[in-house]
């Protein structure tokens, strides 16, 4: 399980949340908010991407700035998304079964 340390294995178990909530029936509530969530892990993905190929061709001081770049945009859309998740579950009613 080595592939899942660190920011690759973040943004799968995020991932792995939201398919949780899918199936569990509770994603009606909050599809906005899932929306930011998925689009943070998104910025995750990303900055697994640049970390890997464009080392050679920026420089490791350049690579670290981006790197903390798309970090930190990852960050803010999932917590703006978790937080209106969690308002959601509150503020919202529950969902009739089916």
């Amino acid at each position: 399980m080595v592939f899942l340390d660190g920011t690759l294995g973040i943004a799968i178990g995020i991932l792995a949340g939201l398919v949780l909530l899918r199936y569990s029936g509770l994603m009606d509530k909050i599809i906005v908010p899932a929306g930011f969530i998925a689009a943070g892990v998104m910025f995750y993905f990303i900055d697994v991407a640049t970390s890997l190929g464009v080392t050679d061709m920026l420089g490791e001081t350049a690579t670290v700035w981006l790197s903390f770049i798309w970090q930190l945009l990852a960050l803010i859309f999932i917590l703006i998304g978790a937080l209106w998740a969690v308002v959601a579950f509150i503020t919202k009613p529950k969902s009739k079964r089916r």
